[in-house]
């Protein structure tokens, strides 16, 4: 028996691409296999994806679809088709089209052939708005400072993965998930692909600058405390300073000696005084916020709410 491909696309109104994506998705891995499973996630939609999706289901029977019960982000939607893939190997892949179905051969044929338990995209050169862009860049660079994790820049969710890796990540119960950052924790076989990602063709990217924000967030402290000790390491660093300067102003009032022209019983300048107390106090709120999302996401893991709820699945065997 050939082995089976689940192919997982996550889409939130993406009614305009439905149609494409579904058509280019089934003519390349049909290119592969005729024993697959074409697993849409409808992660809330409030355009009519669902309706399209459901009238392409009663044509095709390899077509699934799982309507998630409202918006619970593409990373949750990511797990809900993972944990409702039957195949041997699963791809993910969004239904943007962005990320080129033609590699599915060349994945699966790593998969297959050279034994390797996932193949991701390595995104070799992003195509779109120049801002975005430098914030990607600016991210990546960062998560890789501040991570615990080697192979992650620029990488996509965009991938295959063995069905062994599959069961091992949905057993993990964290809520605020960063799934490649998981992808790549896990170990295994790795390997990339590079590709050159395409601008959009139809419809708007669902990532805000806020949601691309929180995807940040969640991959830095999600696989990293070092942000929390360069706080206690440039805390150390400042009460070294004022004691420095404490002890350097104690001298100059006992030998009573000028310093860049000023005496020890000459007020200090305003503004340099200002100047200080708004430094010193951003930096603490700074801190204080980051402190506050590592508890945060703590509350979140506690609580133990599930990642999604589904309110219908379209073709699946019960």
């Amino acid at each position: 028996m050939t082995d089976k491909i689940s192919i997982i696309i996550p889409c939130f109104n993406e009614s305009e691409n439905i149609s494409n994506t579904y058509d280019k998705i089934k003519e390349n891995v049909k290119k592969i296999t005729e024993n697959f499973e074409l697993i849409f996630v409808d992660d809330g939609s409030t355009d009519n994806s669902f309706s399209k999706l459901f009238s392409l289901s009663n044509k095709d029977k390899n077509l699934k679809i799982i309507k998630l019960s409202r918006n619970f982000g593409h990373q949750n939607a990511i797990f809900a088709g993972l944990e409702n893939a039957s195949g041997d190997c699963i791809i993910i892949i969004d239904a943007d089209l962005q990320d080129p179905p033609e590699l599915f051969k060349v994945m699966f044929k790593k998969w297959k052939d050279e034994n390797y338990q996932v193949v991701y995209g390595v995104r070799k050169k992003r195509k779109g708005n120049f801002f975005k862009l430098l914030l990607y860049s600016f991210y990546h660079r960062l998560f890789k400072l501040f991570s615990n994790l080697n192979n992650t820049s620029d990488l996509a969710d965009f991938c295959l993965i063995d069905k062994k890796i599959k069961n091992y990540l949905i057993s993990l119960k964290e809520k605020n998930i960063y799934f490649r950052g998981l992808r790549s924790w896990i170990g295994f076989k790795q390997t990339g692909i590079e590709y050159e990602r395409e601008n959009r063709n139809l419809g708007k990217s669902k990532y805000s600058i806020f949601k691309l924000y929180n995807l940040a967030l969640n991959g830095i402290t999600n696989f990293s405390t070092k942000p929390l000790s360069l706080i206690l390491f440039l805390g150390f660093i400042i009460f070294l300073l004022s004691m420095f300067l404490i002890l350097f102003y104690i001298v100059q009032k006992i030998f009573n000696f000028e310093f860049l022209g000023v005496l020890p019983e000459q007020v200090p300048g305003f503004y340099t005084l200002v100047i200080i107390l708004i430094l010193f106090g951003s930096f603490n709120l700074i801190c204080l916020g980051l402190i506050g999302e590592y508890l945060g996401r703590v509350y979140e893991e506690i609580k133990s709410r599930p990642k999604y709820f589904i309110d219908e699945k379209i073709n699946f065997k019960e």
